[in-house]
C-alpha cells in the first residue's frame, strides 16, 4: 500500500521557481522540434530542382525522381535530425497559415514558369522559377518552424 506524506501548502516562490523551470523546460523542447536551417534550405533546393526539371528535355524523368527523393528523405529524415516527432503540419496551429502560403505559392509559381517555357518558349523563365519557388518555400519553411518552436514553448 502506498504511504502518502502530507505535503503543506507551497509557497509563491517555490510556485514561482516551478513554473520558471517549466518554462525554461518548455522553450528548450521548442528549439530542439524545430528543424536546422540546413533542412529548410536542402527542402528549398529540392523545390528549385523539381522546377528546373521541366527543361531537361529526355532527363525531365531523372529530375522528378531525384527532386521527389530528396523531398520525401529530408521528411523522412527529420524526427532523426530533431531527435522528435514533432511536425509542423499536424503539431502547430500557427504554423498552418504559412504552409499553406507556402504551398500555393511554389505550385503557382511553377505552374507560371512553366506554362511560359512550355507555351511561349522562354526557356531562361525556369531559372527565375526555380529562385522563387525555392526562396518562397525556404522563407515560409523557417515561418513554419518559428511558429512549431513558439507553440511547444508555450504548451499549445
Amino acid at each position: 500500500m502506498e504511504r502518502r506524506e502530507q505535503v503543506g501548502p507551497i509557497n509563491r516562490d517555490d510556485a514561482q521557481s516551478q513554473l520558471e523551470s517549466l518554462a525554461a523546460d518548455r522553450a528548450a523542447a521548442g528549439a530542439r522540434a524545430a528543424a536546422p536551417w540546413w533542412l529548410i534550405m536542402l527542402h528549398g533546393a529540392s523545390i528549385a530542382g523539381f522546377a528546373l526539371s521541366f527543361g531537361l528535355g529526355d532527363g525531365q524523368a531523372v529530375g522528378f525522381g531525384v527532386s521527389v527523393l530528396v523531398f520525401v528523405g529530408l521528411g523522412v529524415i527529420r524526427p532523426w535530425v530533431t531527435r522528435t516527432h514533432a511536425e509542423p503540419w499536424s503539431r502547430s496551429k500557427r504554423a498552418v497559415a504559412p504552409g499553406v502560403i507556402q504551398l500555393l505559392l511554389a505550385v503557382i509559381i511553377i505552374a507560371v514558369g512553366v506554362i511560359a517555357y512550355d507555351q511561349f518558349g522562354i526557356e531562361w523563365a525556369l531559372w527565375p522559377t526555380a529562385l522563387l519557388a525555392g526562396g518562397t518555400t525556404v522563407l515560409f519553411g523557417m515561418q513554419m518552424e518559428r511558429a512549431l518552436t513558439r507553440d511547444v514553448a508555450e504548451g499549445a
